[in-house]
């Protein structure tokens, strides 16, 4: 069971990455809310090397492409803060415009990657783990959520900040579920959950990004 929704999480996100290139391709290619098709492709990767685990099986390929999973979540994640104010900017919003807030963010984005790659990468060591059906090669060392809380406050502001000025709900509406997911994932065990949750977020950002496209034009 656990295997086909990772399946379907694997399609879904590539369904999503096709989508968000068409968006793309009208509002021009080379633009900084185009991070989005970065943290996309790490999550296709992502769900599908777990979904294929226990076919590959316990061993070396499994191990490096799993360690592929955590470079690309230390890379691409922290584009998040990227895209937020990118969004922002192009939505016309003053404050956004304003060099101290570029670098702010821009600095925000390149911190929370060099923290990453500092506390998860360096010295990074995996153990196979199978749970309800599923082969992952996981950190032995518990992940720090410093930079899952920091994004989850930047988008969280954001949307509170679109749903006032533009009336668009749904990236506080996406970031409040993934909140929800988060503390349903303390006290139910399913290992996809958040992995569902995080779709749902992702949905959430590639709809700001269609509204900030369609506002432009």
């Amino acid at each position: 069971m656990e295997t086909i929704i990772y399946i379907f999480l694997t399609i879904s996100y590539i369904c999503i990455f096709i989508w968000d290139v068409m968006i793309s391709r009208k509002d021009g290619l080379f633009k900084v809310t185009n991070l989005l098709l970065l943290v996309i492709f790490g999550l296709i990767y992502d769900n599908f090397i777990i979904a294929l685990g226990k076919y590959i099986g316990e061993g070396h390929l499994l191990e490096t492409l799993s360690t592929l999973r955590y470079w690309f979540h230390a890379l691409f994640t922290p584009t998040l803060i990227l895209f937020a104010w990118a969004i922002c900017l192009h939505l016309g919003l003053r404050w956004a415009k304003k060099t101290y807030w570029k670098i702010l963010f821009f600095t925000l984005t390149i911190g929370l990657i060099s923290y990453e790659l500092l506390a998860s990468i360096r010295g990074l060591q995996l153990e196979p783990k199978w749970e309800q059906g599923v082969l992952t090669y996981q950190n032995v060392q518990s992940s720090n959520p410093i930079m899952v809380i920091i994004i989850t406050i930047v988008l969280a502001l954001i949307g509170f900040l679109l749903l006032r000025k533009f009336h668009f709900p749904w990236l506080f509406v996406g970031v409040l579920l993934m909140v929800v997911g988060s503390l349903l994932n303390m006290w139910i065990k399913f290992s996809p959950m958040m992995n569902l949750f995080e779709l749902l977020l992702i949905v959430s950002l590639l709809l700001t990004k269609r509204f900030q496209v369609q506002f432009n034009n």
